[in-house]
């Protein structure tokens, strides 16, 4: 230092806030940086964001050495700024940010929370790692629905207080505080919507009784607690705790609570038997209807059977009634009464010939005349023959594939009934 003085041209080496401000504006003077119009147009443009500020809903600006909010009142269409990890003491210039929904102003040096009356659609406050003593200005946020206030100066119920004046409030973090006034839980069961509360890392769970089961016996909306969910099964067993230290005497509380997790565990077996109980039954009538299924095709006759038992009855009169009981059965008695018109048919024209053989008898005189009715009859004889023939045939195939032959065997019918 005495080589520095009597020389007089060695000076002391940049602080820090001059290199980051000399790293966005190299002509600027020393000294911090501040939010200028020219800096936050640079911000705007390393983040992706626009030249024009009104049409920027994000902004970028932590960690960058600023002391002082400033500049902002262009950006009016912001909703979400990032401020911490800079040097702030106070929160200011942000009356134009009017659509404003996320604060984060982390990592700072405020110690109040002031001047947001104008932000009344912030929804998200994040301000912890400050200096804030008391909770207080929220009475103007309305929508405000998460408070983050971790690593303060809060230490009783009535620093807390001013979270009732927030009627939205769901979610409140309170880590690493001074609190150590049993009273905050009075505070906390006066928020109708408060859903997770962390308080970590206060002097008060140290010595306050049962403060877990406490809290959520008195909150009636909370669903987390500090590093655990609240599970509808907790808040049962919490509440018959609840009601054997009020009815039954301090100490009696765990008792009440044994029971009432006992009673649970039996609904859930018994819901488990039930479970079981229910698939078994699922299984058994699947296994009695393939069983029912297999008696059924083995107990049915096969359709070269039915053609032959229907032929043998002499007619279609005679056809046996089967079970409608599936479509192979309803095919089967669909070609049986087919076998039965065949057999009619072949009946009719035997019938026939008799009658043409003794007409010829009677004529034997005439060749000619006599030769005519063979001629004509032995043309539907053998036709009938092939008709048959290509029935049996088709009723044989008709058992492995009952869909492909009934159209066929329509038609077979249909050639039937010509020839009669």
């Amino acid at each position: 230092s005495h080589r520095a003085r009597s020389n007089g041209c060695r000076s002391s080496p940049p602080s820090r806030c001059a290199m980051v401000r000399a790293e966005h504006d190299p002509d600027a003077e020393d000294g911090p940086p501040r939010m200028t119009r020219k800096e936050l147009r640079t911000v705007c443009r390393e983040h992706g964001g626009y030249n024009t500020p009104e049409i920027n809903d994000k902004l970028y600006l932590h960690y960058k050495g600023y002391q002082r909010i400033e500049g902002l009142d262009e950006f009016t269409g912001v909703r979400a700024i990032w401020l911490e990890g800079n040097g702030f003491t106070k929160l200011e210039g942000l009356s134009k940010l009017t659509e404003l929904r996320c604060l984060y102003v982390h990592q700072n040096c405020i110690s109040r929370i002031e001047n947001l009356e104008l932000c009344s659609k912030l929804t998200t406050l994040q301000i912890s790692n400050n200096f804030i003593k008391r909770i207080e200005g929220l009475h103007a946020l309305p929508c405000l629905q998460t408070l983050q206030i971790a690593h303060n100066s809060l230490a009783s119920a009535d620093d807390i207080r001013g979270l009732l004046h927030a009627p939205a409030l769901s979610v409140v973090d309170l880590q690493h505080n001074k609190i150590n006034d049993p009273g905050v839980v009075d505070v906390l069961d006066a928020m109708p919507q408060l859903a997770v509360v962390q308080l970590q890392g206060n002097p008060l769970l140290n010595h306050m009784h049962q403060y877990r089961r406490t809290l959520v016996s008195r909150c009636k909306a909370l669903t987390y607690v500090d590093d655990r969910p609240v599970f509808p099964e907790d808040r049962l067993a919490t509440e018959a705790w609840a009601w054997g230290e009020r009815e039954l005497g301090p100490g009696k509380g765990l008792e009440a609570e044994r029971e009432e997790r006992a009673r649970q565990r039996e609904e859930r077996d018994a819901a488990h038997k039930r479970n079981l109980e229910y698939m078994r039954q699922i299984t058994e009538d699947a296994q009695a209807r393939a069983a029912q299924r297999q008696r059924d095709s083995a107990r049915a006759p096969s359709a070269h059977a039915l053609v032959t038992e229907a032929a043998a009855g002499g007619g279609a009169a005679q056809v046996q009634e089967l079970p409608e009981h599936s479509s192979t059965t309803l095919y089967n008695r669909a070609l049986a009464a087919v076998e039965a018109k065949r057999k009619e048919i072949i009946a009719k024209q035997q019938a026939q010939q008799r009658a043409q053989q003794g007409a010829g008898d009677d004529a034997a005189g005439d060749p000619a005349k006599d030769a005519a009715p063979h001629a004509g009859g032995a043309g539907p004889a053998k036709d009938v023959a092939h008709a048959s023939a290509k029935l049996g045939s088709e009723a044989d195939a008709a058992v492995e594939d009952p869909a492909a032959s009934a159209a066929q065997l329509a038609v077979d019918e249909e050639d039937l009934e010509a020839l009669d």
